[in-house]
């Protein structure tokens, strides 16, 4: 593809003078997508033969000229483009392979002729400056430097960065090979995790820039053996091979590794340019390459593309590569590290409920056969606490065995990024912002750029705690350390979030259109079209509001204003901007309560339900219906237990209710939630099976009261009251609400 030509294919819009790959909505605007380089080599090749054959060797000498690269290499780049093309497709991917020939690209290609300036994207390019406490705007480059610790900041300014943040930069290949904790050798008898990082070249024909080339080599060396588990050559065995010719597999049977990383450093005028490549130990085939150029007059704002995209596309590379192989080596008897690497492929993907479901069985397989493996504990116990975030509601059991897994594997690697990571989103979802915030604080001081999760989990907790101004910036630093992760949609939903909280509407709703552009489908995709609706009515856009909102509700129906609750309670400044947050949602047209008598024709069953909405039916066998006037008759005459699930808590309930959390969860009659309530129902009724009890959940569109009467008839209490409308009715009733007491269980 020539430079300076643009082409429209499929929604998207190819333009390498202007940045490369852009994908487009119905009214042409355009959202900037991250591509690696050789990547987009292949696809401007691709697109450029659109509709014809293209052998593979074509490819390989087109984008790899005069280099001996395995041809895995042009997979893992096919599999990136598949990964960023193919989302959303029905008829199969646009990119047709030919089996033991080549590539075919199959969209219709629309050429524009030369290259014009893209128009101004509705979303913004960049995030909108972040403003300073004294009404500043800062440069969104220097957004990030805020959150550095000093340690790092002082280091900012002076040529030695850039090897130290390239340095850095390769760090993730390495925290991935540490995703389990055991070694297994092949014939080869080389750890699979094993590396040396060869003295980098300098190339500049300037002696006084070798000190470049030796910090990106000492450095990287440094940074990796400090990994758990990988294999990492000593320095001083790697520097008996500088200035000495290389035979790759020379070296990795001399060191007994497999893999082989280095390159070279080169100043051309005001750029250093560093080159680097991955060479397997066993074959000397190039496994994985790139350049990247900075600025030096500009280090401290060109830094980071180097950083974040050896990062990210090393990171990716490396999963594949080594998926690849053990798919080729063991078909048919992987183990635990090769179901690990099947399961970080599909996360590097845009998640789907199948996606996530394959994954979460990817890692309890893994689990099954490596006990041990903190990685596959902590992954199992966020993909099982996700589905709360999308919706599809989680069992009490579950919940107990998310906290047990956790703490299992800080006890077996305690200083386990994914762990940490993981462990940080299961405290945020208990509302423990406290111990978020001072372990987020620790691990970015320890190493901003291994622990990236962490700024997301803390950036929330900024924002709950009624510090939303802090979150923004957070959550750009973690974008630029994983551009490519494919929860990026997420860290747009938060700074909307954000921004909605602050007032700032107009930049909620940039937020919310990039995270919608890159996944419109996914389960909490709902939450970010009715907030765009809050933002765009209080914004003046009415009518976009309302689309919005009519969004939301096709994916996810039950909501209401009054379904809209803070997940902690602890800041008077967020509660107060989310109670303006639900005028906001009036304001776009969202219906205020459902109604507590509504009949929905559902069928009669004795099901404990899992998922946190949807329609209940008018009974629950065992259990006595019981409307809002009726209950304030119980109340006065009968003084029954009242047992409030404590969805969606402001705080206050039905006088005298007992709050006991999650008592309202799914599961079995069987399990341990049973067992728990059992012995808390005792001590709250004396024993007494005949003792009124009233169960309340949130309204007649959520199954948690109606679990809980369901569970309470299963222990043998005769006279149980399901209250169907829930505390909102009571609410929408104008009742009298006391402070609730809630009670461990």
């Amino acid at each position: 593809m020539q430079t300076g030509t643009a082409v429209r294919f499929g929604g998207f819009l190819l333009d390498r003078s202007a940045g490369g790959l852009f994908r487009m909505d119905e009214t042409g605007r355009t959202v900037p997508l991250q591509l690696g380089s050789r990547a987009l080599d292949v696809l401007c090749l691709l697109v450029e033969r659109g509709g014809d054959l293209v052998p593979r060797a074509a490819i390989m000498d087109a984008v790899w000229p005069s280099t001996a690269v395995e041809e895995n290499n042009l997979t893992v780049q096919i599999s990136a483009l598949r990964h960023v093309l193919d989302e959303g497709r029905p008829d199969g991917s646009c990119i047709q392979t030919v089996p033991g020939r080549g590539y075919r690209f199959v969209l219709a290609v629309q050429r524009n002729g030369e290259s014009r300036e893209l128009a101004q994207p509705a979303v913004a390019d960049a995030p909108p400056p972040f403003v300073d406490p004294n009404g500043d705007q800062v440069p969104t480059a220097t957004i990030e430097d805020r959150t550095r610790p000093v340690a790092v900041a002082r280091r900012r300014g002076a040529l030695w960065t850039a090897s130290i943040c390239l340095a850095i930069g390769a760090l993730p290949v390495l925290v991935f090979m540490s995703i389990h904790f055991f070694w297994r050798t092949d014939s080869t008898d080389r750890p699979r995790l094993s590396i040396v990082v060869l003295p980098f070249e300098n190339l500049s024909g300037d002696t006084r820039d070798d000190y470049l080339a030796d910090g990106i080599t000492d450095d990287l060396t440094s940074d990796l053996a400090h990994l758990p588990v990988a294999f990492v050559i000593a320095r001083q065995s790697a520097y008996a091979y500088k200035g000495k010719p290389r035979d790759v597999r020379r070296i990795g049977e001399e060191l007994g590794v497999r893999y082989v990383l280095g390159g070279s450093v080169r100043r051309i005028g005001s750029v250093l340019r560093v080159n680097v490549q991955l060479i397997s130990g066993e074959t000397g085939a190039h496994l994985w390459s790139d350049r990247f150029d900075e600025e030096i007059s500009e280090l401290a704002a060109g830094q980071e593309q180097i950083v974040t995209r050896m990062r990210s596309e090393l990171g990716i590379s490396m999963v594949e590569i080594e998926k690849a192989r053990a798919l080729r080596e063991r078909p048919a008897n992987p183990d635990a590290f090769d179901l690990i690497l099947q399961a970080r492929s599909l996360q590097n993907q845009l998640p789907t409920p199948q996606r996530t479901r394959e994954t979460l069985a990817l890692y309890e397989r893994a689990l099954q056969f490596d006990p041990s493996s903190a990685t596959a504990m902590a992954s199992i116990a966020y993909y099982l606490l996700d589905t709360m975030t999308t919706g599809l509601g989680i069992s009490f059991d579950d919940l107990q065995r998310v906290e047990h897994l956790l703490k299992q594997a800080s006890a077996i690697a305690p200083n386990s990024a994914v762990v940490l990571n993981w462990t940080l989103y299961w405290l945020s979802r208990m509302g423990r912002c406290s111990e978020v915030i001072e372990l987020a604080d620790r691990a970015i001081g320890s190493d901003p750029n291994q622990f990236t999760g962490v700024y997301n989990e803390l950036g929330k907790c900024k924002t709950q705690t009624g510090h939303a101004e802090e979150e923004i910036p957070l959550q750009v630093s973690a974008d630029r350390r994983n551009p490519l992760s494919s929860y990026k949609f997420r860290r747009y939903n938060r700074m909307g979030f954000a921004s909605l909280m602050l007032g700032k509407d107009q930049d909620a709703v940039g937020f919310y259109q990039r995270s919608l552009a890159m996944n419109r489908e996914e389960g909490s995709a709902q939450r970010t079209y009715r907030e765009l609706a809050a933002a765009y009515a209080r914004a003046g856009h009415l009518e976009k509001a309302r689309q919005a909102l009519a969004e939301a509700d096709r994916l996810w129906p039950f909501d209401t204003v009054r379904s809209r609750a803070p997940e902690i309670l602890t800041s008077a400044v967020y509660v107060d901007q989310y109670r303006r947050y639900q005028d906001a949602l009036r304001l776009a047209g969202e219906r205020d309560h459902a109604e507590e008598d509504a009949d929905f024709a559902v069928p009669v069953d004795t099901a404990l339900h899992n998922e946190s909405g949807g329609r209940t039916p008018i009974a629950a066998p065992g259990a006595t219906t019981i409307w809002t006037m009726d209950l304030s008759r119980l109340l006065a005459e009968a003084r029954p237990v009242v047992i409030d699930t404590l969805a969606n808590y402001w705080g206050r309930s039905i006088p005298g209710a007992i709050g006991l959390r999650f008592s309202g969860l799914g599961g079995s009659f069987t399990d341990s939630a049973q067992e728990h309530l059992r012995s808390k129902m005792r001590d709250l009724t004396g024993g007494d099976l005949r003792r009124p009890i009233v169960a309340v959940g949130w309204n007649s569109e959520r199954f948690d009261g109606r679990n809980l009467a369901l569970r309470l008839v299963a222990l043998g209490y005769t006279r149980v009251y399901w209250y169907r409308g829930g505390r909102e009715a009571w609410e929408v009733n104008g009742l009298a609400e006391t402070e609730l007491d809630v009670q461990p269980w």
